[in-house]
């Protein structure tokens, strides 16, 4: 099969121009890609347009020209939102175009979009992603892959100016279903580093101590990394939400009823991190989980 190239001018279409979906647009700009954009409020395209992107007014505009039409959208619902409709892009997209899901979503919506891109005439990949709006503008994700092996083939080059790890992980549905797993094991270690900072504290120490002597065992690992001396620091600025992994958690959490999954540490995780949004920290950083279970033991 054909793969995409940065000399064939493959028009490239971005729908949602958050953190991440800007930072992939900024990316393929870099490269030299015409990148085409759509959001909801005209202003976060601005940026984008000064350096060389074009905006459309609606998503089925931008399907109208697009060769990759890339979506990276909170959930299943702003999905839908862009996608069906008269003026969703399923509605304009040229026949053979992809559509690139980056978002996080449940997989059985994933299964759903994916049938809706066959009755359009369009390849369809699930593409979650691992990392920073950093490692986005860089292309340098980890990008889990759902979908038919031959159309992975065909823009697997294409997905290497995303992410440096590109990971075929089978049919339709499964890069989401490989990314809440992910997605629940980082919860699930933020709240036990929390924990553990907490019960440190209770024992004496300050939290900088504990974040550097964690860090020099074998056990440092993402979050007392790159997490520990922000929590130290207060420093709650978000790169993943709260609200986002919650969101996350509580597509895991429809997933375990589904399959019968038996987790307590996660139970008990999903009520704390429960609280923490209720305590109005959802815009923060996911590691603000560890000021939640400072409260809890009257630490702040």
């Amino acid at each position: 099969m054909t793969t995409l190239s940065v000399d064939e001018k493959a028009i490239i279409g971005v729908i949602g121009l958050g953190i991440m979906g800007s930072s992939f647009a900024l990316n393929l700009l870099s490269r030299g890609y015409n990148v085409h954009v759509y959001n909801r409020t005209k202003e976060k395209a601005q940026p984008l347009v000064k350096k060389g992107a074009t905006f459309h007014s609606t998503p089925r505009d931008l399907a109208s020209v697009a060769d990759v039409i890339m979506t990276s959208l909170t959930d299943e619902a702003a999905i839908d939102s862009v996608a069906y409709g008269e003026d969703g892009f399923l509605n304009g997209a040229k026949k053979g175009a992809s559509w690139i899901d980056l978002s996080t979503i449940d997989p059985s919506a994933s299964l759903k979009h994916s049938e809706a891109a066959k009755q359009a005439g369009l390849y369809r990949l699930d593409t979650p992603v691992v990392g920073s709006k950093e490692l986005a503008s860089k292309g340098e994700l980890i990008i889990h892959v759902g979908g038919n092996y031959e159309v992975f083939e065909k823009y697997e080059s294409f997905l290497k100016e995303l992410g440096k790890s590109i990971i075929y992980l089978g049919s339709d549905g499964n890069g989401h279903k490989m990314k809440l797993a992910i997605n629940l094991h980082l919860g699930l270690l933020a709240e036990s580093f929390s924990e553990a900072l907490a019960f440190s504290q209770k024992l004496g120490f300050d939290t900088k101590t504990f974040v550097e002597t964690i860090n020099k065992t074998p056990i440092g690992n993402y979050i007392s990394q790159g997490k520990g001396p922000k929590i130290v620091e207060g420093n709650f600025e978000p790169a993943f939400s709260l609200n986002n992994l919650f969101k996350d958690l509580k597509l895991i959490n429809t997933q375990i009823a589904k399959t019968g999954a038996i987790l307590p540490m996660t139970k008990v995780a999903m009520e704390e991190y429960s609280r923490a949004v209720q305590n109005g920290d959802g815009q923060k950083d996911f590691s603000v989980i560890a000021l939640e279970i400072q409260r809890k033991n009257g630490l702040i």
